[in-house]
């Protein structure tokens, strides 16, 4: 059996490293978590989830030791799974309780809490190059960059907040997609110094088919038997939406984004448009040209051509709208592809997916359908969520407990899908979505273990049907431990927010982002 650490990834052994490096350190776990600008973290990464599924151990073995509890009371535990881990949640399963006594031993707290959900994959500390790669097989590659595994993060009780998944009823509406937003804030340099916030909201794994429920998000309550020196499963709650805000001890974070898009067209200034709707671009791309041709003129003569130069068999390729402010500046006009559409991104740009468009005659002739969406429930309602203490009340009112079909009016309450996605004199460019480069070049470092911060990493799954290709390692043990490091990959999509300066102020900006194979890493600087 080998549990033996992939040297490119710069992370820790399951074995005796672990506390040989914790020791030449001066590392206290005791110290590490009750910092007040710190979370805890850990990640799991495997290529072998069936041999580590029969030993479970293995994964608590390697938390660090302690003659304290390693987490202190309020404190809560979000545990990420890929779907082969899915049943180490289900409550007949050993695997949670040892779990929450290797962290909290023998506390004395009578409730302890918890937050568990299944994510598509865990991004690997590594990330491709920026230059596109338009041929080739990348399946050994994307499995370097993508694997199964666990990944933990644990926060304050009251940094946590969620809302309840609403009971399905017959003739009611279909269950709204799950998410987990993660906000992460800097640590302030001065008294009522205000903190840039970065927020990644996630998509959840469907997992229909690993235990009946389209997504897995769930509270959870402990009760503590300290007689018996164990932990008990209370009660869950299945959430529709999770918010959690850790506080970084870095004074700043920097964002990493890879967008491993291609450009098709020019970039084009918008002429008429209405909510989602791109009726007409400028024919010139001379930015103060008004000259009109429907909006999909262009894309349905570029984009043939790109298919056929770049012999690309599947013609079902996916078109992403760069939409940009006239305000937004790009300091080089000849940068790459993807340092272009990151400085926008930067300023307050939004990419779209392309829903539908083009063809069509009269009035709907060339109209192109752009996706309204920019952030995630869990973001955007934020009224509607509450601490854990208040999620598992018992309602006192169940006889107000009005179905949600019927409190809505007819055209919902979120009025944001109503919003326009570009407006008169904005700038678009439409992109199609590549393989990465791959390339691998490591990522800003992850903190060592005498170093409280925390390294953020999400993005989207590469390509889902090619991660079934996987060295088996010999039916040997294979598990990296990476400490510090949390985050998930959705094969669905992910949302990021992030400060944009304007003006003077300081201002949020959030962007949808589904491309295959982007990641957002949000690394801590001192």
């Amino acid at each position: 059996m080998s549990l033996r650490l992939s040297p490119k990834l710069g992370s820790l052994s399951v074995s005796r490293s672990l506390s040989r490096g914790r020791r030449s350190s001066g590392y206290s776990s005791r110290r590490y978590i009750t910092n007040s600008y710190s979370a805890f973290a850990y990640t799991w990464l495997t290529k072998t989830p069936e041999a580590i599924l029969k030993s479970p151990q293995d994964i608590l073995s390697s938390l660090p030791s302690s003659p304290t509890p390693l987490l202190a009371k309020d404190s809560v535990p979000v545990l990420l799974v890929t779907p082969s881990f899915a049943h180490w949640l289900d409550p007949s399963d050993d695997f949670l309780p040892n779990l929450m006594c290797r962290l909290y031993g023998n506390d004395s707290s009578s409730t302890l809490y918890g937050v568990a959900a299944v994510i598509d994959k865990i991004p690997t500390n590594q990330t491709p190059a920026d230059k596109p790669k338009l041929e080739g097989n990348e399946s050994s590659v994307v499995n370097e960059l993508e694997s199964e595994g666990l990944s933990l993060l644990v926060v304050d009780k009251e940094n946590v907040q969620g809302k309840a998944a609403p009971t399905r009823r017959i003739g009611g509406p279909a269950s709204e997609d799950a998410d987990l937003v993660v906000s992460i804030q800097g640590r302030p340099v001065a008294r009522n110094s205000v903190r840039a916030t970065h927020e990644i909201g996630l998509r959840l794994s469907n997992t229909v088919f690993v235990n009946g429920k389209e997504s897995t998000l769930v509270g959870m309550r402990w009760a503590r038997d300290a007689a018996a020196n164990a932990v008990t499963l209370h009660n869950t709650i299945d959430l529709t939406s999770c918010y959690i805000a850790p506080t970084s001890a870095a004074s700043d974070i920097k964002p990493t984004l890879t967008l491993p898009l291609y450009p098709v067209g020019e970039r084009r200034k918008v002429i008429a448009s209405m909510g989602n709707i791109l009726r007409q671009i400028s024919k010139s791309t001379d930015p103060t040209s008004n000259e009109p041709i429907p909006a999909s003129s262009e894309l349905e003569k570029d984009l043939p051509r790109y298919i056929e130069e770049h012999n690309i068999m599947d013609q079902r390729v996916s078109v992403w709208a760069l939409v940009e402010n006239p305000s937004i500046l790009i300091a080089n006009q000849d940068s790459s592809t993807q340092d272009r559409v990151v400085q926008s991104l930067h300023q307050g740009g939004k990419l779209h997916r392309v829903m539908s468009g083009g063809g069509g005659w009269g009035k709907k002739q060339g109209l192109l359908s752009l996706d309204p969406e920019v952030s995630f429930p869990g973001t955007t309602r934020r009224r509607e969520l509450v601490g854990l203490d208040q999620l598992f009340k018992p309602k006192a009112d169940a006889e107000l407990d009005i179905p949600p079909f019927l409190t809505k009016s007819m055209v919902g309450d979120d009025l944001s899908l109503l919003s326009q996605v570009a407006t008169a004199g904005d700038f678009i460019q439409f992109f199609v979505s590549v393989d990465p480069a791959y390339s691998l070049h490591a990522v800003p470092k992850d903190a060592s273990l005498a170093d409280s911060s925390i390294t953020y990493r999400f993005g989207v799954v590469s390509r889902a049907e090619e991660l079934s290709s996987r060295d088996t390692n010999d039916g040997e043990k294979d598990i990296t431990v990476v400490p510090n490091s949390f985050g998930a990959l959705s094969e669905k999509a992910i949302a990021y927010a992030q400060p944009v300066a304007q003006g003077g102020a300081t201002s949020e900006s959030s962007t949808k982002l589904d491309i295959p194979g982007c990641r957002v890493i949000l690394s801590p600087v001192s």
